[in-house]
């Protein structure tokens, strides 16, 4: 080896080693203190042991301050590159706080956009690790003219490949949109914090004083919906990571990976025989139905404590990824509202986008209206759910367990064949009707603009409850393929899933590639 080579050799190294100190042994101390774990530490966590692989690491921003005083910004604060997690490439993109605290440069900026779209051409997905104060103010070197670069790629790339955040620190202003516009977003309970103004910021425009629980990981997991799981801390969010992505393709073109499993498709489940009660009243937790037809009891739920009248979750039966879309009785009745709609819609975004196939476990009063649901706009957020519903095509197995009411039952929950359902089975107990209520309408006053005999009609069939055996009777009124014993529901999901994994459907041609869904 020559002089040159090994000068060359001996920089290439100090630049690496000094890039594994970040912002310096105090700055890496701060992090350990606040509960978290360095950019590095991270991704050591994430990925298979010795697999990643850097890209960028030479790169080394010196900021320079408004005052002219210039700072070292090893990375300039952003480590991307390759790497297995599972054996599966991914890319992945984690913000160093212990730089600039994680600040957002031009080269920070440019670092991440390459690799979504290097990740994009490869067809792997993108993982974020992200721990940042946002913009770099106080400094000349101010990316506005790049986050709307990010923002278009990952709006692009929406649904081509996976993208998953893993929020374990601040992310504030422009930068909050980065977790909202991915697939998926992992928060740590202990670091979490996501808001479009931080308490400063909303104290410094409006007065207004909010705590910082707003815009934590529960905040975000049970009232905005905007987070998918939550860990404790920094180490089980990233487990949580890990677990997403091994139900997930690579991208859309391929299937979700297969995993072998000794648990038989034949497996007969005399259990849910105990779990549902035969009394229509009495509420049971639909989990545990999942967990006995799941592969091994095991399945991911996601948005767990966010409109909880829906359990949406991905297991798999036969070793091949299914999202189970799942009526809750032991949550309000298992009555379906807004914020169900909307947990409902992107949950079947999702499998739609990767070819997962949706099952419907069914027990459901209908939707109940009232001023504060209709205010809101309850038409539309049913209408979204039926446009995407009628659309998507992913095979599409509904089990009705007991009860499947008017449009709750059956429309969002696929019991109505002409909407797209592939098959629909029923349990002997299983009832349908227009609505659940009990209510004498006969003491309600007459409905303005109804006429007489409409009006009679609709008091009389709004109460009737229909057998299953009725509904199966008829093949034409497409409601049920198939009464079934309840030991072999996983069976027939199971031998329904291997017939329908073939399907293709087409939509009628359009100029565009989606339709104008109610939004």
């Amino acid at each position: 080896m020559g002089e040159v080579m090994e000068r060359a050799l001996a920089r290439l190294r100090e630049i690496h080693q000094r890039n594994l100190m970040g912002g310096g042994q105090a700055e890496i101390d701060r992090q350990h203190s606040r509960g978290k774990l360095t950019a590095r530490e991270r991704i050591e966590e994430l990925v298979d042991p010795g697999s990643f692989r850097e890209l960028g690491s030479c790169v080394n921003t010196t900021s320079v301050r408004v005052d002219g005083k210039a700072v070292d910004a090893p990375c300039d604060g952003a480590i991307v590159g390759t790497a297995h997690v599972g054996g599966r490439p991914v890319m992945v993109h984690a913000s160093d706080f212990t730089v600039l605290a994680g600040s957002v440069g031009t080269q920070t900026v440019f670092k991440f956009c390459r690799s979504l779209e290097m990740a994009a051409s490869w067809g792997i997905p993108m993982v974020n690790l992200l721990d940042s104060s946002g913009g770099r103010l106080g400094y000349r070197d101010v990316p506005m003219a790049g986050i709307d670069w990010q923002f278009r790629l990952q709006s692009l790339y929406s649904g081509v490949i996976p993208q998953i955040t893993v929020l374990m620190g601040p992310c504030i202003a422009g930068g909050a949109y980065l977790p909202v516009l991915c697939d998926f977003l992992i928060m740590s309970r202990v670091s979490g914090y996501l808001w479009l103004g931080g308490p400063r910021q909303t104290a410094a425009a409006t007065s207004e004083q909010i705590d910082e629980s707003i815009g934590g990981a529960d905040y975000h997991m049970e009232l905005t919906g905007t987070c998918d799981l939550v860990g404790g801390d920094d180490k089980e969010a990233i487990a949580l990571c890990r677990k997403l992505l091994g139900y997930l393709p690579s991208n859309f073109r391929e299937s979700p990976p297969r995993k072998e499993t000794e648990d038989s498709p034949e497996r007969e489940v005399p259990e849910l025989l105990d779990i549902v009660p035969e009394d229509y009243n009495e509420p049971y937790d639909v989990r545990q139905v999942v967990r006995v037809l799941a592969d091994g009891g095991e399945f991911l739920e996601i948005k767990d404590r966010y409109a909880s009248q829906l359990v949406t979750c991905f297991c798999r039966m036969d070793g091949e990824v299914v999202g189970i879309v799942a009526c809750n009785p032991a949550a309000g009745a298992s009555l379906l509202e807004i914020n169900v709609c909307d947990k409902y819609y992107r949950f079947l975004q999702v499998l739609d986008a990767y070819g997962i196939p949706l099952v419907n476990l069914v027990d459901t009063p209908p939707i109940v209206p009232g001023e504060g649901e209709e205010a809101k706009g309850l038409l539309r957020h049913v209408g979204k759910v039926l446009d995407l519903y009628s659309t998507a095509r992913v095979p599409k197995i509904t089990v009705v367990l007991r009860e499947a009411y008017g449009d709750a039952g059956s429309l969002l929950m696929g019991c109505v064949k002409t909407m797209g359902t592939d098959l629909v089975f029923a349990w002997p107990i299983a009832r349908f009707a227009v609505e659940a209520s009990t209510l004498d309408y006969t003491r309600l006053p007459q409905i303005k603009g109804m006429e007489e005999d409409a009006h009679e009609l609709y008091l009389k069939r709004s109460r009737e409850r229909v057998d299953v055996f009725d509904v199966a009777r008829s093949w034409s009124a497409q409601m049920v393929d198939e009464i079934i014993d309840p030991r072999a529901t996983r069976a027939k999901i199971v031998e329904a899933l291997r017939i329908t994994r073939g399907k293709m459907e087409r939509l009628p041609p359009r100029a565009k590639s989606h339709g104008v869904s109610p939004t």
